[in-house]
């Protein structure tokens, strides 16, 4: 296993989507139950919506001021390496992940990042699956796919 150390990444989690519906949500929630200590950030493709949802999590939490911001398009390799590198897991709520989550998967695959999203896409996690398999294992990268989906 080629895994980075996680002590020299500086987010816990990265929420990808973090300004769709299911993103926002999961935002809320974690601004309401996030334990003292996690190290997390929103990221999307809009930093103008990224702050806006950061100022509505202010009123929930106001650490959440805080918050880091990763802007990030899912069409952006290079991006969304940065952002696997930056981070021991993401959570992913960006679909259809057939269209929007290959390279993010790949990404995380590469830098040994843990994975997770709500796909039901069957062909998704198939693909997924015969492209980064061998790569996550050789960097101990976990890719979970379907985590709360339907």
């Amino acid at each position: 296993m080629n895994r980075q150390n996680d002590a020299t990444r500086p987010l816990d989690v990265v929420l990808f989507g973090a300004t769709g519906f299911v993103g926002t949500l999961t935002a809320e929630y974690l601004a309401a139950h996030a334990p003292a200590g996690l190290r997390w950030a929103l990221a999307g493709r809009s930093r103008t919506k990224l702050e806006a949802l950061r100022e509505r999590l202010t009123a929930i939490s106001p650490a959440c001021a805080e918050l880091p911001l990763v802007a990030a398009d899912a069409d952006d390799a290079g991006a969304l390496a940065e952002l696997a590198a930056s981070t021991r897991v993401v959570a992913s709520t960006v679909g259809p992940y057939i269209r929007y989550g290959e390279q993010l998967v790949t990404a995380c695959a590469e830098a040994g990042t843990d994975y997770a999203d709500l796909t039901g896409e069957a062909e998704f996690i198939d693909r997924m699956y015969l492209e980064n398999d061998a790569r996550a294992r050789e960097t101990g990268a976990r890719l979970v796919h379907a985590c709360g989906f339907d």
